[in-house]
């Protein structure tokens, strides 16, 4: 794999062009002003972007950390990526299985288990259709020999599959919703490039208004399915895969 010492200063390309990261160190407004960081240095970082779907992305602010960016995601409570990466470097990306620290119940194994492989297919299905990388396989085996890889592991660090009874009382206000949280990192021979931690607990309007009515696993799909988006729009936004948005 290529290593981090042979990643350029440019960051990624953004538009027609390159958006350079030139001292990665402020955070940006809303749109796609600057301010100065702490260190007076200035990053010209779009926070937000047009999807080809026709949807805004807000990546968020980036603010200079000491070995890389840390975007104030409104979507992810922790998001990071290396200074001076670049994924068009890249062109495969491998998916491993997801692992899990989480406790859980004996009658949520089965729904435990199911969330670690949906995971993983959502995550992938996505990139392949948002083209952040050339290549995303979820087997080693499926990596080509001399291919650029990153490999993203994803663990399940807290776990519930809900419940309807709860749900019926005080499901609008999150009671007995599934809970999922995920702590992920990409990284090149073992060295960081990107990281985050998300987590979600019924955050459809079906599952706050009817999820009484609802399936536990069909509303954890929904979290999963909503946290991929998430995901995977931050990657496609650095990729260049969207027109920033003014």
């Amino acid at each position: 794999m290529k290593t981090l010492q042979s990643i350029p200063i440019s960051f990624l390309p953004i538009l027609a062009g390159a958006v350079i990261f030139a001292c990665a160190g402020c955070a940006t407004t809303e749109n796609n002003g600057s301010r100065e960081a702490s260190g007076g240095e200035k990053a010209a970082i779009p926070a937000r972007y047009k999807a080809d779907d026709g949807r805004v992305i807000d990546i968020g602010r980036a603010t200079r950390t000491g070995d890389g960016l840390q975007f104030k995601n409104p979507h992810l409570e922790k998001c990071w990526v290396v200074a001076g990466a670049n994924f068009s470097d890249y062109d495969t990306l491998y998916i491993a299985p997801t692992l899990s620290t989480a406790k859980y119940q004996p009658d949520e194994k089965e729904l435990h288990e199911a969330s670690r492989v949906k995971l993983v297919n959502e995550l992938a299905r996505m990139l392949k259709e948002k083209r952040v990388f050339a290549n995303v396989v979820t087997s080693e085996s499926e990596i080509k020999p001399g291919a650029r890889a990153l490999k993203l592991e994803n663990t399940i660090t807290g776990y519930s599959k809900g419940g309807g009874a709860a749900r019926y009382f005080v499901g609008l206000y999150g009671g007995g919703q599934p809970v999922l949280r995920v702590q992920g990192k990409m990284s090149d021979a073992n060295k960081p490039v990107f990281s985050y931690e998300g987590r979600r607990s019924g955050v459809s309007a079906g599952a706050r208004m009817t999820g009484v009515f609802m399936k536990d696993e069909d509303i954890q799909n929904e979290d999963i399915h909503s946290l991929a988006i998430d995901l995977t729009d931050f990657l496609a936004a650095l990729a260049g895969k969207y027109q920033a948005k003014n």
